[in-house]
């Protein structure tokens, strides 16, 4: 079969027009044509987030994959890296012999990976290795529709705005399970001057780029008052309306655009065990709208 007949096989099933698709026709085992990808990155990029049931392939299966969505990230924290490909990190709940086989409780607020880099995530894909049958949903918010949605009176508040992401703002909240960040892992990620309303590089879409977990301040307003500006806008962007929530099945893999989405996992209920491989693929500097 000729390349031009797979990529044409490789068809976007939307839940809806706008937002999230699953994606059928692709085996990510299989190395992927240029064609055949490029109609990948075209479902990506119309819907954001788009994903591939019953897939069976291995850590370097993904990784080729993420790669083709840009450089792929080796997180800044050590543990729960695969040893011999780094760029693959395990969540996972399952304890082995009274360790965490994986990080443990990974992003259960509202936010963008890597955000608080110079150049935040682009892509992050997520593969589900063993899911529960209920629970553990991952929850999805759509930032482009949601910013098109803002009363005109808040996008005239946040117009030129930027605000600071800092990696350790909040960290020993969200993750009280894990050690303090030592003052070397602290230096080693400072914190960064993000626009709150960023453009697609590529699609030319407004997106509001805000997250009341990961954003300390907006930069020159009181402290206070950019703080409870920052939930206002997270409260808002995450109303039913704007949100998907992902129920997981082993062999899924997600892939979701960072730029312009927000994610929040939820728990896993007892007895129930879930383990996921994911990379990131690297992004550019925002750019401000």
């Amino acid at each position: 079969m000729s390349t031009a007949n797979v990529a044409e096989r490789i068809v976007a099933h939307p839940v809806t027009p706008r937002f999230v698709a699953e994606v059928t026709g692709v085996d990510l085992a299989q190395p992927l044509s240029d064609e055949a990808f490029a109609r990948v990155l075209e479902h990506f990029h119309r819907y954001r987030i788009v994903f591939f049931r019953n897939q069976q392939i291995t850590p370097d299966e993904l990784a080729s994959f993420g790669a083709r969505f840009g450089e792929l990230e080796v997180h800044h924290l050590p543990d729960h890296l695969m040893r011999q490909l780094p760029q693959v990190r395990i969540i996972s709940n399952e304890i082995r012999d009274g360790k965490e086989l994986g990080a443990a409780r990974a992003g259960m607020y509202w936010h963008s990976d890597l955000s608080y880099k110079p150049r935040p995530a682009l892509a992050t894909l997520l593969y589900g290795i063993e899911c529960p049958p209920v629970g553990g949903a991952t929850q999805f918010a759509d930032m482009v529709a949601a910013y098109a949605a803002l009363p005109g009176a808040l996008k005239q508040k946040i117009r030129g705005r930027t605000h600071v992401r800092d990696r350790s703002y909040r960290y020993n909240e969200f993750y009280p399970n894990r050690p303090p960040l030592t003052p070397e892992q602290i230096a080693a990620v400072p914190p960064v001057e993000h626009p709150m309303v960023r453009v697609h590089p590529v699609t030319g879409e407004h997106a509001l780029y805000v997250s009341a977990g990961s954003c300390s301040h907006i930069v020159g307003m009181d402290v206070e008052e950019g703080r409870a500006l920052l939930r206002e806008l997270e409260a808002f962007a995450t109303q039913p309306q704007f949100v998907y929530s992902h129920p997981w099945q082993k062999g899924d893999l997600v892939v979701w655009d960072n730029r312009v989405t927000l994610h929040c996992a939820t728990s896993c209920p007892p007895p129930y065990r879930r383990t996921m491989q994911r990379v990131q693929a690297i992004g550019e500097v925002p750019i401000a709208a």
